[in-house]
């Protein structure tokens, strides 16, 4: 099986890179795609992608949205081309991402033809929001309900080692982001 990893990565934290190790025992390889997004300090999707290859792993390979997509957002059409060129067969989100999956255009096709692994969030209730809106799709699900430290915002508000890898922080001081 082969994964997707959809996110912002803004910035790429331990946590990230934890969880596509973690969830290498689920899938034999991971695609990690930086997207666009309406979140407040976004550096270029070029930069997420640099601190992505910094810190990604065996079996782990960076894509760029802009190789599939004009505007940088993830959408089924996108997925759809990532899938012919990849063979793709399931999608890594968080638990933020899986409250606004319904709002994508053909988010039913998403849920019928990929195993979708979410990413458990403390403050979402991720089984609550598929069986509100999901509950048809119910079997496509991968729920991930482990711990994972840190966010992206926090790595953005702090620009610590305990949220983000050394050569990341490095990068990001280097470039003078998330100032």
């Amino acid at each position: 099986m082969k994964s997707l990893y959809v996110g912002s990565f803004n910035p790429v934290t331990k946590a990230h890179i934890d969880i596509s190790k973690y969830l290498l025992s689920y899938t034999d390889y991971i695609y990690l795609i930086p997207v666009n997004s309406n979140k407040t300090n976004l550096v270029s999707i070029d930069k997420r992608i640099e601190m992505l290859n910094l810190v990604k792993k065996n079996k782990m390979e960076v894509l760029n949205i802009y190789d599939y997509s004009k505007d940088g957002l993830f959408n089924y059409y996108v997925l759809v081309n990532i899938k012919t060129i990849k063979n793709i067969d399931s999608i890594i989100i968080g638990a933020d991402l899986l409250l606004r999956l319904k709002t994508f255009i053909e988010y039913q096709e998403i849920l019928r033809n990929y195993k979708i692994i979410v990413i458990s969030r403390n403050d979402i209730d991720v089984l609550k929001v598929i069986d509100t809106y999901y509950q048809e799709y119910k079997s496509s699900f991968l729920i991930i309900n482990k711990s994972f430290l840190g966010s992206s915002t926090l790595a953005r508000n702090t620009l610590d080692t305990s949220y983000l890898d050394l050569k990341v922080l490095d990068y990001i001081k280097k470039n003078n982001l998330y100032n």
